[in-house]
């Protein structure tokens, strides 16, 4: 089995901190043979990283090497989907960051577009591999709380541990978002992606949105309310600025409930002494390039495919419109594509 030929565009820092180390323990799967990046500190650092590799100056320079199999694309935001669309026309397989792009309609063209070349095209949403989110879901469809009723939650962001250039809030296309909603679109979309794990998509959406410092788009927190077909309802409440010391993730159901936390779920019925349960201390990143490695050489389906990645879009677009409509708002389906894309 011959490793993956990986080109790398963008090598800033969710490179740096993030997929860099969980690759290193992958080579038998994926080898980075060219990095690009517009920033010449970055591409020094990538050179002296990998002397092998080509490094150059901008996306259309790389996606032009022969010897590129797949790139992984890890620009900001308003970059992700146009550079994954020329990284498809350039006959590359696509590996990007989330979120898969802007808007529900620039997504939908993204992954039609995989689809009519026949490419691969893949989203890195970690929380979509990982166990705590399929335990909790398992535990709620067993009937072990009653009917689902409800759940509410409560993130309210830490800050980032970095300092400085190391920091995520540090980079400017952050502090100058040019995508909808500020942070719940960018690190937010995380948390949507975990609930549909495993709540589904939502029916209607209720939001309301407040701006409480400067730059980093155009909301610091968001308040939202979900409905669902099955007539359970869900609460977020979301902010980069409020203080988190009161977050919280509670499942309510006809008969009991299940207090959320990251590493383990504690369900509660009347009369009854708590049932504890352990969640796997699972690194969800590697569980995730594991599974894109099984796609390209086995052809298995990652759990988190492009049109997965939509929905996430397609909702968080709902609340973008329900909060400058102040109405409730039907959430989307994703148009059936068809087959021959991830």
């Amino acid at each position: 089995m011959q490793p993956i030929r990986l080109g790398v565009i963008g090598a800033g820092l969710i490179w740096i901190r993030r997929h860099q180390h969980t690759l290193a323990t992958l080579q038998d799967a994926f080898v980075p043979v060219a990095f690009a990046d517009p920033s010449p500190e970055r591409r020094a650092q990538a050179a002296e990283s990998y002397p092998d590799a080509m490094v150059v100056a901008s996306h259309d320079e790389l996606l032009a090497l022969p010897k590129v199999d797949a790139v992984l694309v890890l620009t900001p935001i308003a970059l992700n989907a146009p550079v994954a669309l020329a990284a498809l026309h350039a006959g590359k397989d696509v590996i990007m960051e989330k979120p898969i792009a802007r808007s529900a309609s620039e997504g939908t063209h993204l992954v039609e577009m995989a689809r009519q070349l026949g490419r691969r095209l893949y989203v890195t949403e970690q929380m979509g591999y990982r166990r705590g989110e399929e335990i909790l879901a398992e535990i709620i469809a067993s009937g072990e709380i009653g009917d689902l009723v409800m759940w509410e939650r409560v993130e309210h962001l830490e800050g980032d541990k970095a300092q400085g250039p190391m920091s995520f809030a540090s980079t400017r296309w952050r502090k100058e978002a040019d995508f909808p909603l500020g942070t719940l679109f960018d690190g937010g979309i995380h948390v949507i992606a975990a609930l549909t794990k495993v709540f589904g998509r939502p029916e209607r959406v209720w939001a309301t949105g407040k701006k409480l410092g400067e730059d980093y788009g155009e909301f610091d927190h968001v308040a939202m309310l979900f409905a669902y077909a099955n007539g359970s309802t869900g609460m977020l409440s979301h902010s980069s600025r409020l203080a988190p010391d009161r977050n919280h993730f509670t499942v309510y159901g006809s008969a009991g409930s299940i207090a959320v936390e990251w590493k383990q779920l504690t369900v509660i019925k009347q009369g009854q002494a708590a049932r504890v349960v352990d969640l796997p201390d699972d690194d969800a990143n590697l569980t995730m390039w594991r599974a894109l490695a099984d796609g390209f050489h086995t052809g298995s389906t990652p759990a988190y495919t492009a049109e997965r990645a939509l929905q996430d879009v397609l909702i968080l677009e709902s609340v973008d419109r329900a909060i400058h409509q102040n109405q409730v708002v039907a959430v989307g389906e994703p148009q059936p594509l068809g087959h021959g894309y991830e």
